[in-house]
Parts: structure tokens; sequence; C-alpha cells
């Protein structure tokens, strides 16, 4: 059972899909994975977080997320997406010749 700062700092929405374990376990990983991305983007936004240890990070809850990801596709209960998992690996990657680039003058924070 969480504490009331835990369900506050991390909150978890109640999942509407199918009523299957597969999904309701994916959709608890997927919450968690897409809040802990949103504070790495925060903290690297404020410029409190360098671009390769948000990277490396970023990589890291990808890779913790694998696991799910094929429970998923393996299930008989939903059918495969065309889009990979590597589509969203390569998505990742482009993220990192983007923060090697040089960025206009435009898009530099002030």
């Amino acid at each position: 059972m969480k504490t009331q700062l835990q369900q506050f700092a991390c909150p978890i929405a109640r999942y509407r899909g199918d009523k299957n374990q597969f999904s309701q376990e994916f959709n608890i990983h997927l919450q968690s994975f897409a809040y802990r991305v949103s504070l790495l983007a925060g903290l690297h936004t404020g410029g409190k977080l360098p671009t390769h240890e948000t990277y490396q990070q970023l990589l890291t809850l990808w890779d913790e997320l694998q696991p799910y990801l094929s429970l998923i596709a393996d299930s008989n209960h939903i059918p495969s997406s065309p889009i990979s998992c590597h589509s969203a690996f390569n998505a990742l990657m482009t993220i990192d010749n983007l923060a090697n680039s040089a960025f206009p003058p435009a898009l530099d924070a002030d």
C-alpha cells in the first residue's frame, strides 16, 4: 500500500482498457515509465541534468520496460503492432543526434 506522499509523487491512474492481467500489468509499468521520463525531461530542461546523463537514464528506463513490451506483444489478447520496439529506440537515437548538434540561436535558452 502506497503512502499518501507516494501516491501524490507518483500517481497511477485507473486503467480503463481490456480487463486482462497482461494489459493491466503493462499499463502500470507504462505509467511509471511515462512519469519517470517526464521527470527526466523536466530536470534536463531546467538545467539540473546534463544531456548525456539524461540520455543514459532514458535508455535504462527503456531497457527496464522491454520485458513488459514483449509480454504484451506475445499475448494472444492484443494483436502485434506494425510499429516495432526498435522504432521507438531509433527515436531515442535521434534525440542523441540532436543533442550533439548545434541548435539555432532561436532555440537556445536565455
